[in-house]
């Protein structure tokens, strides 16, 4: 039974990303976690260093502590007074990729699920940046900012500030996993998204496996996920007109939402075990919650 008709009320609010709390315990994540492994080409490279510093001469990115001191450009330090670092065709590699979704979608829960995304994304970002060479982040249909790389340590406060202000904007993954197989070298590819359509995201992670790369699937769970709302009312809305409806939730519709949930989850889980690739299902603390505890199993799942 139509109950109301309306315009679609403004989109929800997200509370504030990056607060100071969470930035001491983003330090401190990354000051505890472990070394963020490369792919098959880092590790190879990281074999190999102790014996040969060959490759071909790409360009330079600003020094970073850390850096071996074979690798500096004196003559540039010479003419400029900064430090870089030489990077070799083969130090290229040693790379990760954020892919991340910007869907309005991850704007439902409590707190909503872009909140815990883009948090899931600093850590990950900021692992990278203290472990890996670079960091790039995409952002299908987000403008300027569709694409941003990232380099070094130092680094970290404009990773935060670029994810700060991503927009929100409807996404594809076919145009997501599009943007990464244009990068010349994309390393791991942490993809973080709600997954909400399977269907469509199978054939853009087997054009991605089939190029060979690495994916790994975030999804910050929420509770919603889990247990369908046995009361109240669901808004229903045509995006095209801006008119939406209430729907009163009884008994038969609970169920039905309950069961539209486990398959959805069943669908998730034998998407990526079929392509081979790990889902993640990270549960998204309190917006307040800045405790080590509620982002341990980052930093472990990403040691994997």
């Amino acid at each position: 039974m139509k109950l109301r008709s309306s315009r679609l009320p403004p989109l929800p609010a997200v509370p504030e990303r990056f607060p100071a709390p969470f930035r001491a315990l983003l330090h401190e994540v990354l000051a505890r976690g472990p070394r963020l492994p490369g792919d098959r080409q880092d590790r190879l490279r990281a074999r190999r260093s102790a014996l040969s510093q060959s490759g071909t001469f790409v360009g330079h990115r600003p020094y970073v502590r850390g850096d071996d001191l074979r690798r500096i450009d004196w003559a540039a330090f010479a003419r400029s007074g900064e430090m870089f670092t030489k990077q070799l065709e083969e130090e290229e590699r040693r790379t990760a990729t954020l892919l991340i979704d910007p869907s309005p979608r991850l704007l439902v829960g409590n707190p909503p699920r872009r909140l815990a995304a883009l948090r899931l994304a600093s850590v990950i970002g900021g692992l990278a940046l203290r472990h890996l060479d670079a960091l790039t982040v995409l952002v299908p249909g987000a403008g300027a900012r569709t694409t941003a790389v990232f380099q070094g340590g130092p680094d970290l406060d404009r990773l935060l500030q670029h994810l700060d202000e991503l927009p929100v904007v409807a996404a594809e993954p076919a145009d997501a996993i599009a943007l990464v197989l244009q990068r010349p070298a994309f390393g791991r590819v942490h993809w973080i998204s709600d997954f909400a359509d399977p269907a469509t995201c199978e054939p853009a992670l087997g054009a991605l496996r089939r190029a060979g790369g690495k994916v790994t699937g975030w999804l910050p769970a929420i509770d919603e996920d889990a247990r369908a709302p046995q009361r109240g009312y669901v808004r229903v809305a045509d995006p095209a007109s801006g008119e939406s409806f209430a729907v009163a939730i009884d008994r038969a519709l609970a169920a039905e939402l309950q069961r539209q949930l486990e398959s959805l989850r069943r669908r998730q889980e034998r998407l990526f075990a079929q392509c081979g690739c790990p889902l993640v299902r990270w549960r998204a603390p309190a917006a307040d919650d800045c405790s080590w505890s509620a982002y341990q199993e980052i930093v472990v799942q990403c040691s994997r």
